[in-house]
């Protein structure tokens, strides 16, 4: 199992995407937070239904893309427009079609088939690390 487990909402996986291109450019870490919002199909499940039917869909979908890391953090109590957030990293070097062909592959688990959340929003981004210096495109 390639799912890595260190607490129960956090897993290490790969991811295909062809969502950003970025031509041209050496960036360390690419990164896509994925606003989510659980439909009644999840809020009707129980703590173990949960966990069980989030780590099939990471287990079918992800064991083939190693280089991407995934995490998730439960925003309900602390966000009106999203009840989960979703992070994931493409590793360094890593192509941005890995994240695309996840983000398929879910769709045709319960995870979005069902479905049992929403995607409210995903916003894209790179690393912007102060000992990098960014690309020219991107200095202002």
């Amino acid at each position: 199992m390639r799912v890595g487990n260190a607490s129960k909402s956090s897993h290490s996986v790969a991811i295909a995407a062809n969502a950003v291109k970025l031509s041209g450019l050496t960036m360390t870490q690419r990164t896509f937070f994925m606003l989510l919002k659980a439909t009644h199909h999840w809020r009707a499940l129980d703590d173990d239904a949960r966990r069980e039917v989030f780590d099939a869909a990471l287990m079918t979908v992800f064991n083939g893309y190693p280089e991407l890391r995934m995490s998730r953090y439960n925003a309900g109590a602390f966000h009106g427009r999203c009840s989960h957030v979703i992070v994931w990293e493409l590793c360094d070097g890593a192509d941005v079609w890995q994240y695309e062909a996840a983000i398929e592959a879910l769709q045709a688990q319960p995870f979005f088939a069902a479905p049992l959340f929403e995607i409210v929003d995903v916003i894209a981004g790179v690393s912007d690390d102060a000992d990098e210096p960014l690309p020219l495109a991107y200095a202002a």
